[in-house]
């Protein structure tokens, strides 16, 4: 099987469960590091390297990034109630082709 290669845009490293998603989807998640959502730029991702989509957490983010390259999102299969404390699992990985490529 062909894998893709994808930047992973976060201050996280991916979780195991993030990791198997993405090895089940094709995807080579490959770590890059955090970017602010409001200002990133394709240009930012190609210092990185050459890759076909990005997976990143934040919605401006993807808008940003979206004509440029395929986007990976992972759904947070947990949602804590209002004023409770955050935590991620991921329990899928939905991939958005909006690219002019």
């Amino acid at each position: 099987m062909n894998k893709f290669r994808f930047a992973f845009v976060s201050r996280h490293t991916p979780t195991a469960e993030q990791m198997s998603l993405a090895e089940k989807a094709g995807i080579d998640l490959i770590p890059i590091g955090d970017m602010d959502a409001f200002s990133v730029t394709p240009e930012d991702i190609e210092t990185h390297g050459d890759f076909a989509g990005v997976v990143v957490v934040h919605p401006a983010a993807a808008l940003r990034l979206a004509p440029n390259f395929v986007i990976g999102v992972f759904e947070n299969a947990t949602r804590p109630v209002a004023g409770g404390k955050p935590t991620f699992y991921a329990k899928s990985l939905q991939v958005y082709d909006l690219s002019n490529r």
